[in-house]
């Protein structure tokens, strides 16, 4: 029998929608051992959910977004085998961590493991600074250096927003569309098969992850590392293409840019760590300071919250394609502006709300 060979459009298709397909019909699987083996995330100190909810919904994105992206990717990507093994490898540690709970200095090694396998023996790497502050070509060890620290960057990044429901899936769902259409015109069908199947996947998982009742599911860090590493990749890709000048439009501020498409992870991770550092915490040590914490604090429900913030996202981006001419540094410097402002107009509504209420409803013998 001739082998089949799914190419150009229809081995997008495939990918979206037999990842779709798989994480649909997985993740009531995963709900059902869960609850029969009690592995329900449990209600705590530093947890928004009441109730227990089944955690692991990690396995379903994976193995939709696995199966989506072989069915449709077969001769496009050289070194699929290692992305493949890291992202494993990576799934196996949001396991345990889901689980038992990993120390945090061992998760970070894992991701350390995942990035360096993926920039060893790929060659997914940066080469070049764009002309930011005046470097173009970089040397092997400082790209082998610069592109490990930026997978762990984002793959945390990606771990620390899924705090409500359905927003790390979302980030996820718009950064993938934006990044894959960008592959798509630059000819990069690969990637664009990839990026298709990881959509397709996460779509199906914000079915169950935005239900209530017997079908809820979080992702877990079986998913956000997972979604985390992709995405990572992707930037990656997106800043080397244009690099190559494979790209399909010339930009002029490609990792500034690719940051905006990142820009809720990579804001909330840097701002939450700069309070900690602030306040003489544990950088590891969770709290409620994130933004989508805040969103929850001036009365957003998890789905208003996941909505709004999301459409910030794609406004940072249209905004980064509009300006990219502007430079590297102007644009950086533009998206954090706009960032710190919006993040401090938050919590000052925040802190005002918070003091009414306290003013409206003294707590006796206080």
């Amino acid at each position: 029998m001739p082998e089949i060979l799914i190419t150009g459009v229809p081995a997008i298709i495939v990918a979206f929608f037999s990842a779709m397909f798989i994480t649909w019909y997985y993740i009531p699987k995963v709900i059902k051992v869960v609850r029969a083996r009690h592995l329900e995330d449990k209600p705590g100190q530093h947890k928004i959910h009441k109730s227990m909810v089944p955690t692991l919904g990690g396995i379903g994105i994976f193995a939709g977004f696995l199966v989506g992206y072989l069915m449709g990717i077969d001769g496009y990507m050289p070194g699929l085998s290692y992305f493949t093994a890291a992202a494993v490898f990576l799934f196996f540690v949001g396991i345990k961590d889901d689980l038992i709970h990993l120390n945090p200095t061992k998760k970070f090694a894992g991701e350390i493991v995942a990035a360096v396998v993926v920039t060893v023996f790929t060659d997914l790497s940066f080469t070049s600074f764009h002309g930011f502050l005046g470097i173009e070509e970089i040397s092997p060890v400082t790209s082998f250096i610069v592109t490990v620290l930026t997978i762990s960057l984002i793959i945390n990044a990606v771990n620390l927003i899924d705090g409500i429901d359905g927003l790390a899936a979302s980030v996820g769902i718009i950064a993938s569309v934006v990044f894959g259409i960008f592959f798509y015109l630059s000819d990069d069908m690969g990637y664009t098969v990839m990026a298709a199947a990881l959509i397709g996947a996460l779509i199906a998982f914000l079915r169950f992850n935005m239900s209530e009742g017997e079908n809820k599911i979080f992702m877990g860090d079986t998913g956000s590392l997972v979604i985390g590493f992709t995405l990572a990749v992707f930037a990656i890709r997106f800043n080397e293409l244009d690099a190559r000048g494979a790209s399909f439009i010339d930009l002029k501020s490609a990792p500034a840019v690719s940051i905006a498409i990142l820009i809720v992870p990579l804001f909330d991770t840097l701002r939450v760590m700069v309070l900690r550092i602030h306040y003489k915490q544990n950088l590891f040590t969770a709290d409620h300071r994130h933004i989508h914490h805040m969103m929850l604090r001036a009365g957003f429900s998890h789905a208003r919250a996941t909505q709004y913030i999301s459409l910030f996202n794609i406004l940072m981006i249209i905004l980064a394609f509009l300006l990219d001419g502007i430079g590297i540094l102007s644009l950086g410097l533009l998206l954090l502006g706009i960032c710190l402002v919006t993040a401090y107009a938050l919590t000052r509504y925040v802190t005002v709300k918070e003091r009414r209420a306290a003013v409206a409803n003294p707590v006796p013998g206080a």
